[in-house]
């Protein structure tokens, strides 16, 4: 595990009495992109002794490449040179952390050690930085002069900007709910292909809508925006749902915003888009950097900084309270106050803390004596944080992270609605245990990331990150803090895999979250506007699916769809590694697009005789490749695949401690073999039986409605508590998951 680093309490080692660290390199570099640094030790008067070392890290959960010294020619390839008088051995446990060891001879005042990342002597490309952007990434360094474990983190510390790259990716962002009588602001958003702002780019995007009517018929970059720019003096000229496109012709590239509900009528409830559930920034003085992205780049309306307990001393958390207070603004945006109660599985596991007032303060599961201050003290089960805060007006989500929660402790009092999706997964069976116990729970979706970009986050190569992060949308009167937690707590919310799909359901004219009894046929109705084409509406009452709605109007008569999804267990880190070939015989492949390949280590190539080899990383979430065929009635498509399971064991003690390790355990291998003319109306699955694992093969469902309305009568209700609750899908795999509806039905 890297040394701890929080600026707001450590005692920095001086250079004159530990040494200085010194950076010689390029200061900025665009996320992602490879470049080559050296790092120079020079010792102070303590020097080093033998047996002593030098730790060089960084304060984040970088994706930044994993240093090697095996293959020279190959990316990330590090060197070192060292006094000839003394002996040095590096060892790299992590991506974010080397070692260098003196095991003879020793340091003086003034030697240095040298240490090349990305050298590129002997062919290497450079050292892959890290796909988020960050102002300051520090390279520090902890020296432990004696080898006793008492290391200092050196006062000097080199510091490299890492900016958005390129133009990847483009979007609109527009208010969910608009009144007719008033103007409103949109804002354009450029983004490479890492989900940060393109900071540099230049460039003309034309904007149109068919019942937006805008000041401008286009917006030009210059650099100097951030990659993002606003349209103030917007208008809609017609009510109901509309959406504004915008369009770079340079890249091709296009960008539609979300849904915009325009009401002549006053609007009593408004949808607003926040991200509950982020904020793992070690350092305390980039939360400004945090809270700036959140309203200002992903134009959240409301952001929690939840950063885990026994990881955030109480000088910390006094920094994300003044910025709380400082970035508080009603009707614009809102910080969630709280932080991440982050115990061990056997005590309860993960749960989100949230407080309708600021400047409240930390209760740890543990790390008070290490943290906190005089006076302060742990709550060591989930039962004690229960205890504690029942009563008060404490809001509580369980959620799966770094440990999931264990749902068989449940407070019904402080905990309204749980996590369902973020950058570790898609956590259905989450969702489905708290159906299964009984509990009336809604839903919500957040990033949980380390890059400080709440609403935006993408996993980049994060070993423990598969996903796009969630949101949580919510129907409140007004944007505040008081409403925003309200309205989780009456469950007027709902999760979604990241995408604004903008969408309400009620039974019997009861909306979402709300309990009522009956003797009438329950009557459920579901609304949706996608960010993109719908495929299906799923309607559920508790475990039991009682109507799934077709929303695309057809099946392809030229393209097939190649899908896996599934979990590797019931758990934290339990994604699945898909690899596979494709082969098609009877017809040339004439196009192929990717589905849901969050993940950069998720793939796709030709082989040399024609076959299509896959490599994906995924967890619950449904991903995939479309295929158009040539001559699709005389193809024949086959699949053969293999499957690893991801699982993160400890290895410390006997197993029960840390440091925690990523592992791949052999799985499931397959083979699909069909004919593209007896590819039905329904898609052909490979079931692997546990948490969802499966292959599926089916013609491609088409195109059609951005927005659908369902409603259904289920005819054969169960008498008792029945949750009604619906998942919306897009063509594109993007996913809702709308909060139940709770139904006590009394049969007449």
């Amino acid at each position: 595990m890297s040394p701890g680093y929080d600026s707001a309490r450590s005692i920095l080692a001086s250079a004159a009495e530990c040494g200085t660290l010194e950076l010689d390199g390029p200061e900025e570099i665009a996320a992602g992109s490879v470049a080559t640094w050296r790092l120079v030790y020079t010792a102070g008067s303590r020097g080093i002794a033998e047996g002593g070392s030098l730790t060089l890290f960084t304060e984040c959960d970088s994706d930044w490449g994993k240093p090697q010294s095996t293959d020279p020619s190959a990316q990330n390839y590090i060197s070192f040179t060292a006094p000839e008088h003394v002996t040095v051995f590096a060892s790299v446990p992590n991506q974010n952390t080397m070692k260098l060891s003196v095991v003879s001879g020793s340091l003086s005042a003034g030697d240095s050690i040298s240490i090349s990342l990305g050298d590129t002597t002997h062919g290497s490309d450079g050292t892959r930085s890290q796909t988020f952007y960050e102002s300051q990434r520090y390279f520090l360094c902890e020296v432990d002069a004696e080898g006793e474990g008492d290391g200092r983190v050196l006062e000097t510390r080199p510091v490299v900007r890492i900016v958005g790259g390129d133009i990847g990716m483009l979007d609109v962002v527009a208010p969910p709910d608009v009144d007719m009588s008033q103007s409103f602001t949109i804002a354009v958003k450029a983004s490479d292909r890492w989900g940060n702002p393109a900071q540099g780019f230049r460039g003309k995007i034309g904007l149109e809508s068919s019942g937006v009517v805008l000041p401008v018929g286009q917006v030009e970059f210059d650099g100097s925006e951030s990659g993002v720019i606003e349209v103030p003096g917007c208008r809609v000229a017609e009510p109901g749902i509309l959406r504004v496109v915008a369009t770079h012709g340079e890249s091709g590239l296009t960008g539609t915003s979300n849904p915009i509900e325009a009401s002549e009528s006053p609007i009593t409830e408004r949808l607003f888009w926040g991200d509950p559930h982020s904020g793992q920034v070690a350092d305390p003085h980039k939360i400004a950097d945090y809270y700036s992205h959140a309203r200002d780049v992903a134009r959240l309306d409301f952001a929690g900084f939840q950063r885990n307990d026994s990881a955030h001393s109480t000088a910390a958390h006094r920094i994300q309270q003044e910025q709380e207070n400082s970035f508080h603004q009603p009707g614009r945006f809102v910080p969630l106050p709280g932080f991440e109660w982050s115990a061990h599985l056997e005590w309860g596991g993960h749960h989100n803390v949230y407080f309708r007032r600021f400047d409240q303060p930390m209760k740890r599961w543990r790390g008070a004596a290490s943290l906190g201050e005089p006076g302060e003290s742990d709550l060591p089960h989930v039962r004690d944080l229960h205890n504690y805060y029942r009563g008060t007006d404490t809001l509580i989500t369980p959620h799966v992270g770094g440990q999931h929660a264990d749902l068989q402790w449940h407070d019904p009092e402080l905990e309204p609605a749980l996590e369902v999706v973020s950058t570790h997964g898609t956590f259905e069976w989450f969702l489905r245990e708290s159906i299964e116990r009984g509990y009336r729970m809604g839903f919500v979706g957040g990033n949980d990331c380390h890059t400080g970009r709440p609403g935006d986050d993408r996993p980049g190569h994060q070993l423990r990150r598969y996903a796009k992060g969630g949101l949580t949308g919510i129907y409140a009167s007004e944007l505040s803090l008081e409403a925003v937690l309200d309205a989780i707590r009456r469950r007027r919310c709902y999760a979604t895999t990241g995408v604004r799909i903008r969408a309400d359901s009620s039974v019997n004219g009861r909306p979402m979250g709300e309990e009522f009894t009956t003797t009438d046929l329950p009557e459920v109705s579901v609304s949706a506007a996608g960010t993109a084409p719908l495929e299906k509406v799923d309607i559920y009452r508790g475990l039991d699916l009682v109507h799934t709605e077709q929303i695309f109007p057809r099946r392809s008569g030229s393209k097939v769809r190649l899908t896996w999804s599934g979990a590797s267990r019931m758990s934290s880190y339990s994604g699945i590694v898909w690899k596979g070939v494709i082969r098609v015989k009877g017809s040339e492949v004439d196009a192929i697009r990717t589905l849901r390949f969050d993940s950069p280590r998720s793939t796709f190539s030709l082989t040399d005789d024609g076959g299509i080899e896959f490599y994906s990383w995924t967890c619950g979430y449904t991903s995939g490749l479309e295929i158009e065929l040539a001559r699709p009635d005389a193809a024949t498509i086959s699949v053969a695949f293999d499957s690893s399971l991801v699982i993160g064991e400890k290895f410390g003690g006997h197993g029960e401690t840390g440091p925690r390790r990523m592992a791949l355990a052999e799985a499931d291998s397959g083979t699909l073999k069909v004919r593209f003319d007896d590819l039905g109306e329904r898609a052909l699955s490979l079931e692997m039986g546990h948490v969802d694992r499966r292959v599926s093969i089916e013609r491609c469902p088409e195109p059609g409605r951005l927005d659908a309305a369902v409603s259904i009568v289920d005819d054969v209700p169960k008498p008792g508590f029945n949750p009604y609750w619906a998942r919306i899908t897009q063509l594109d795999q993007e996913v809702a998951w709308l909060s139940p509806v709770f139904v006590d039905y009394a049969a007449p």
